[in-house]
């Protein structure tokens, strides 16, 4: 379980919810936002096993060495209740959001008798899952919550929650982690020097992403081949063979597209003389190098949106070979002048 003090780049504020948990004046309601990877269920987790922890050190908390936070690193005290989109509560049947049914069964058990500790906590993995119908149950209770009852909510995206629901948490946003504390993560997880000069850039501030990316080989081979296919064609001749290649891969198109999106994102990051650019990127072309360095923003926006539109144009079946030939094309002419 990462405990709470390690959030503490974040900002004051992880300090100062320390200090609450401590004093026992905690919020009975917290939602958790922030991009995807940065950590947001992880820091729900410690804030559930922080409350419920049994430990007397009083600088840590979660001590991690107790009954309590030993249940939670695999999320299963029983005074825990998690919901989560697929994962239901009460039938075996997975939807494709989080039912009213089991926001039902969840605020149901909040309100009993606490098994192990006085303290009961609903947790919930994208909040904005829940049904208009679950999401208005849940607003029932947030207004007059059973005592000792405290609800983590976590979501990429408050706007699809009710207003009444974010007005009736306390709001945490969790920023980009700063290269070095990435660094420190993966140092941590026994990762080299070579591996995280690599990943740092890509991860852009997001430890699932960095850890993800470090621990799988098979993606920095496919980066390769993106960056050779379509990030160093230079012919409008060598389109149709590089599409040729790529029809029948349809099935890797939101990989492909995400590599873009992060290769284009660095080039943007170099173009602002940012940290994390393409400089010491050993997969660059020269020429995408010179581009950084020369681009406007106009022709950065050109090229994300391309990449979106690709995402929406495989989405209504325009057939993939189409869709990567004119992304080669729109790259090159960017480059080319």
């Amino acid at each position: 379980m990462i405990p709470l003090n390690r959030f503490l780049p974040q900002g004051e504020y992880i300090a100062s919810l320390m200090q609450q948990i401590r004093g026992a004046r905690l919020t009975h309601a917290i939602l958790i936002t922030g991009e995807a990877g940065v950590g947001k269920w992880s820091l729900a987790g410690a804030i559930a096993a922080a409350l419920l922890c049994e430990g007397e050190e009083k600088d840590r908390i979660p001590c991690g060495k107790c009954r309590a936070c030993l249940q939670m690193e695999t999320f299963s005290h029983p005074d825990v209740t998690v919901l989560e989109k697929g994962k239901p509560l009460t039938s075996k049947e997975a939807k494709t959001v989080i039912p009213v049914e089991d926001v039902q069964e969840a605020i149901h058990r909040v309100g009993l008798k606490g098994f192990e500790s006085e303290r009961r906590i609903i947790m919930i993995h994208h909040a904005e899952d829940m049904s208009e119908q679950a999401q208005n149950k849940l607003l029932k209770t947030l207004e007059e919550p059973p005592e000792d009852a405290f609800f983590l909510l976590t979501s990429l995206n408050e706007e699809r929650l009710l207003p009444t629901i974010v007005s009736r948490c306390r709001l945490l946003k969790i920023h980009a982690w700063p290269d070095n504390e990435i660094r420190r993560m993966l140092e941590e997880h026994g990762y080299g020097e070579d591996k995280i000069s690599l990943v740092i850039p890509e991860a852009e501030g997001s430890f699932g992403r960095a850890l993800q990316m470090a621990g799988d080989d098979s993606y920095w081979s496919f980066r390769a081949e993106v960056m050779k296919d379509f990030f160093s064609c230079t012919r409008r001749s060598d389109i149709l063979s590089v599409s040729t290649r790529w029809k029948d891969r349809k099935e890797e198109a939101d990989q492909l597209f995400s590599v873009m999106e992060h290769f284009i994102s660095r080039v943007s990051r170099s173009s602002l003389g940012l940290d994390g650019g393409v400089e010491n990127d050993p997969d660059c072309p020269e020429a995408w190098k010179r581009f950084a360095g020369t681009a406007e923003t106009k022709d950065l926006v050109r090229l994300t949106e391309a990449v979106s539109l690709a995402r929406k144009r495989v989405r209504f079946f325009v057939p993939f070979q189409a869709v990567t030939e004119q992304l080669i094309l729109t790259f090159m002419e960017a480059v080319i002048t």
